[in-house]
């Protein structure tokens, strides 16, 4: 034995070369008396050593034995005890040897690539492959944790790490993620990857590094620069599934040049919790479920309500810009609606019953005030169960200010579930509620300039406030307050936000958690800003409802107070979506292995609510607000001065609190009054114009139905310059098994994971031909379309256009579903409708008749049907021009083509259809409710279709029935507004406000258009006979001018530039009807 030292040769079962020492180049060194060569190699390798030692080498028995390793029975020491001349002769061979490993090594990693590539999806691309061995921690005894790794590294520690990079097309964002790999095959030479753990790269991941010596015993050569390696210790944040969980691993590898670019891509592809919360609109890392096998597979979004922003946005506006024939990017497609097609059905089949919530909101600015009157009407006052009253979530965001009659319609692409207000729900009593009788379930309450001390501006922890205006609110609960208690509460400066239960539910809430948001001064200040509450709520199950674990419905409330002053429109808009941005909440799920840890939006809940002091103004002239409000007590007025709310404006501009739903106004505005002596009549501070600055609205998802009973102020608290207002709701939220849900959860998603694997995707229509018939304006016909799966896997298909920059239908049809999946066997029926509003029946009128056209419904990642759809469109005369109509030959359906009409020359004086409402009205009965009271919805369409048509009216005009004289007068209303320009055109508003007297207001008319003056003429005429016919004709000549006006003499919509005083507008209309 040379030097008297044993020489040892370790070898394990393992698959490649991890550590190795010994001389550079094939020639032996001279001394080699402290020569040692430490392999770490395959049983395989070791035979092919010990076989050419026993051929070339003349070894005893007693120089070549393999014996089991005292510390692992997995591995064998190769005890050799040979001199320096059998060392010099076995060297080539040992050094020949460790070139074919490394070769091995690299064939392996080769095949590894090309094993995982394998399971990558089309989206997802390798970065860079890290060949590693897992540390495992150190034992009781003396040895390092680099001799522990070492002396550990058989077989079951050897790892791949991989950087794989996500990319999204559609939002241009990529996403990383590491991911840990095992070999599951025995075979060195055919490795089968498996993804034993995941790693997103998020805020929270980092990785150390740390350079180490290998080294076994004293079997070490100092002067070998290639004994080094690198220790990589990973600190994940939070895995997207149990396993590692949270703790640190830690990895050794060798390879400095792919240790190198591993590093370079984990820092360009880790993801801030900045990025995250800017592009949450949709959720991140689904793309990594697939890989987590049989492990938990969807814990982090299961109950993670969809961003509500998203529902009124159609998933197929979502998808990739595909065509006839040429799909962009099917996968991506279809990977999308199964996003969204799993909740929903794993929802709908898990849901049992449902509960209803009933929720008083209040908002209050208390202008620095401590309570000093009684609070008991604010608190709890009774909510009407009238159905005129009613207003849910299912109603259309797009009802027209003149429309009152369309609140009881539902849009008919509502993407909101509509619940009949008959349905019988769950609650504890077995009975339905009725709302009116009881009392609400969850009191939540904003207040405003709670404190405005100087020193409150900055930071305040005083609750001596938030603590009186919590007792006046108990107090005004009155012998009730032993009913509720308060849940939660939270003061940022000026702004408090209450939420109070009853004591019977209170177990029913969890996971409440609270967030503030600072616009004010210098955007960081506390004086303007917001506050929010989110909570959890689990319905009470009682014996009769077969539900083990009742899922979750999140509820978030909002109280904010935006920025002050008329001019500052824009500013509330930036403030409304400044809060948003900045209002976070921990993930439900934060504390549970699995979960990505990024924090959620006030959006990402089944409802939300937000109240405050918004500040919106209206946009007119402080005498014009003042003048209309104290004109007349009909109910017009408020909507006139509706059309200029700044609110509104921007919900339609889509600059802020756009989805929101807010209850019609029925109420005076809320601001700005006065106790002192500068008051006008109505108590409005005459400093300050007035204005509803005080506002509740709110956003559903599609697993809550809601509907609000009532939307009030209370004048008779008089202690602000702000009267405070309420609203009552009832929430109808879904009683669910969650432990069913995940099951079905992740069945479905197990059974739909890999789309592009599914062959024979067939999809089988019943028709390729529709005739939808006549096209009409504001009816809706429908036909059906049924399509069956009839393949052996899912599929699912998508309808696409013809060309680029075009839709897939056109915009007088509506389909649905436009998009969805089909299990094997299942069938489904599509809706194809025709719809004709005002600004479609304006483009369809300048078109030909003939509206066939061809539907393409694209099967995912299979073939496309043509669906062909014949129509007819019948012409209106609603929603089109004065001069147009006056060049129609005859009745507008008898228009078979525009060659038909008259020259522009050659016009008619007045349009015929209101020319024959004027004659009718002038000759009927007269009734005081005439153009006040909404008319009867068939009425108003018989006479419409003989105003198109050319018939004569079915009714008398000596008939006295008040439905068809309030059908004339709304069906004159609509048409009318329903024009393209408004009968004054509005380069002439500015001269007609400027008219001083009755002579010089007729003597403008000989500037208007021909076509304007004998509409005017006629109008006016009109509405002069039913003031006069009238007992009071002043006051009913200023009511039809407060109606009127706005139709008559109307401004574009959503205009930034100033509008023209209404005020003198309406006195322009006086001096012809009065």
């Amino acid at each position: 034995m040379s030097n008297g030292r044993a020489n040892f040769i370790e070898v394990e079962a393992n698959l490649e070369v991890v550590a190795d020492h010994g001389p550079r180049s094939d020639t032996p060194k001279e001394d080699l008396s402290d020569f040692s060569q430490c392999f770490h190699f395959s049983k395989m390798g070791y035979d092919q050593l010990a076989s050419t030692y026993k051929v070339h080498i003349p070894f005893t028995s007693s120089d070549l034995n393999l014996v089991p390793s005292e510390t692992d029975s997995r591995k064998y020491l190769l005890h050799h005890s040979f001199n320096k001349e059998i060392l010099r002769i076995a060297l080539p061979d040992i050094l020949r040897l460790r070139r074919a490993l490394a070769t091995r090594r690299s064939t392996y990693l080769a095949m590894a690539e090309g094993s995982l590539r394998a399971l990558l999806h089309s989206s997802e691309h390798l970065r860079v492959l890290l060949e590693a061995q897992l540390i495992q921690p150190p034992s009781s005894n003396s040895r390092t944790v680099v001799e522990e790794s070492i002396c550990a590294s058989d077989s079951g520690n050897a790892r791949v790490l991989a950087i794989i990079a996500h990319k999204d097309d559609r939002y241009a964002s990529e996403e990383g993620s590491l991911f840990v790999c095992t070999s599951t095959s025995q075979d060195d030479t055919t490795p089968e990857i498996k993804v034993e753990n995941v790693f997103p790269l998020i805020s929270g991941f980092s990785i150390s590094l740390a350079q180490i010596k290998q080294s076994i015993s004293e079997a070490r050569t100092h002067d070998d620069e290639n004994d080094t390696g690198f220790s990589l210790t990973i600190y994940p944040g939070k895995s997207l599934y149990s396993g590692l969980e949270s703790n640190s691993v830690s990895f050794f590898a060798r390879d400095m040049k792919a240790l190198r670019l591993f590093m370079e891509e984990c820092r360009g592809l880790t993801k801030t919790e900045e990025n995250l919360m800017m592009s949450r609109l949709d959720s991140e890392f689904l793309w990594l479920l697939p890989y987590t096998s049989d492990r938990e597979l969807s814990n982090l979004f299961e109950f993670v309500p969809q961003d509500l922003r998203l529902i009124d946005q159609p998933l197929q506006t979502r998808l990739s810009p595909s065509l006839a024939g040429s799909p962009d990017d099917d996968i991506a497609d279809f990977r999308l609606m199964r996003d969204v097609w799993i909740p929903t059905q794993a929802r709908e089949t898990s849901l049992n019953s449902q509960y209803r919530l009933k929720i008083r909101i209040g908002t209050f600015n208390v202008n620095g005030k401590l309570p000093s009157q009684d609070l008991s009407s604010w608190i709890l006052s009774q909510a009407s169960t009238s159905s005129a009253n009613v207003f849910s979530n299912s109603l259309s965001k797009n009802i027209s200010p003149t429309a009152a009659s369309g609140l009881a319609k539902k849009s008919i692409d509502s993407p909101f579930k509509v619940v009949d207000p008959t349905t019988r729900i769950h609650d504890t009593s077995g009975q339905m509620s009725n709302l009116a009788n009881t009392d609400p379930d969850l009191l939540v309450l904003g207040f405003q300039e709670l404190d405005l001390s100087t020193e409150a501006l900055i930071y305040s922890s005083a609750t001596a406030r938030e603590d009186a205006w919590c007792r006046a609110v108990f107090a005004a609960l009155g012998e009730k307050m032993e009913l509720y208690e308060k849940l939660v509460s939270r003061q940022h400066v000026g702004l408090l936000i209450v939420v109070i239960a009853k004591k019977t539910l209170i177990s029913c809430f969890s996971n409440v958690q609270t967030s503030i948001a600072s616009t004010g001064i210098m955007g960081i200040m506390g004086n303007k800003g917001g506050s929010a509450v989110r909570l959890t709520f689990t319905p009470p199950i009682s014996n009769s409802v077969d539900v083990i674990s009742p899922g979750p419905t999140i509820l978030t409330f909002v109280n904010s107070h935006l920025a002050a002053f008329d001019e500052m429109a824009e500013k509330r808009n930036s403030d409304f979506q400044e809060i948003s941005k900045k209002l976070k909440f921990a993930p439900p799920l934060s504390d549970r292995a699995g979960t990505v840890p990024v924090h959620m939006s006030v959006y990402e809940s089944d409802v939300l609510f937000w109240m405050g002091d918004l500040n919106y103004r209206i946009d007119l002239h402080n005498e014009e607000v003042r003048g209309i409000l104290a004109s007349d007590k009909s109910p017009g007025r408020l909507e006139t001065l509706l059309r200029y709310d700044q609110l509104k404006k921007a919900s339609r501009s889509k600059k802020a609190f756009y989805g929101f739903l807010e209850h019609p106004i029925t109420h005076l505005p809320t601001y700005r009054f006065s106790p002192g002596i500068e008051t006008d009549a109505l108590g409005y501070d005459t400093k300050r114009k007035p204005a509803w600055t005080d506002r509740i609205l709110h956003m559903a998802g599609r697993n809550a139905s809601v509907r609000q009973f009532s939307y009030t102020c209370h004048p008779q608290i008089t202690m602000s310059d702000h009267k405070p207002v309420a609203a009552d709701f009832s929430l109808d939220v879904d009683v669910y098994d969650q432990n069913s849900y995940s099951d079905i959860y992740r069945k479905l998603f197990k059974s739909l994971a890999r789309m592009e694997d599914y062959p024979n995707r067939v999809i089988k229509l019943d028709t390729t031909s529709v005739d939808m018939g006549f096209v009409s304006y504001k009816r809706s016909t429908s036909q059906k379309l049924n399509l069956t799966n009839s393949g052996q896997s899912p599929c699912a298909y998508r309808f696409v256009p013809h060309a680029p920059d075009t839709a897939a239908h056109p915009e007088w049809l509506y389909i649905e579903p436009m998009q969805a999946i089909l299990l094997p066997g299942e069938s489904l029926q599509v809706t194809i409708t025709s719809h004709v509003d005002n600004e479609i029946a304006c483009k369809l009128n300048l078109g030909q008749k003939d509206l066939r056209t061809t539907l393409i419904l694209h099967t995912i990642l299979g073939k496309d049907h043509f669906i062909s759809v014949a129509a007819e469109y019948q012409r209106t005369c609603f929603a089109t021009k004065l001069s147009w109509l006056t060049r129609l030959p005859g009745p507008v359906r008898s228009l078979n083509s525009l060659h038909d009409l008259r020259p522009e020359d050659q016009p008619i004086n007045a349009p015929s259809e209101i020319m024959r409402l004027v004659n009718w009205m002038m000759s009927g009965h007269v009734d005081d409710g005439m153009f006040t009271l909404p008319g009867d919805e068939s009425v108003i369409d018989t006479i419409r279709e003989c105003l198109e048509t050319g018939d004569e009216f079915p009714f008398l005009q000596a008939d006295t029935d008040l439905t068809v004289m309030l059908s004339f007068g709304e069906t004159l209303l609509r048409l009318l507004d329903s024009l393209v320009d408004p009968v004054v055109p509005i380069f002439l508003h500015s001269q007609c406000t400027q008219m001083k007297n009755r002579d010089e207001a007729f003597e403008l008319l000989e500037t208007f258009p021909p076509v304007s003056v004998n509409v005017w003429i006629s109008l006016t005429a009109l509405l002069h006979f039913l003031c006069q016919s009238d007992n009071q004709p002043s006051e009913k000549a200023e009511r039809i001018a407060t109606i009127f006006t706005p139709i008559l003499l109307r401004d574009e919509p959503d205009s930034d530039l100033p509008s023209v005083s209404l005020l003198g507008k309406r006195k322009f209309l006086l001096y012809f009807i009065a």
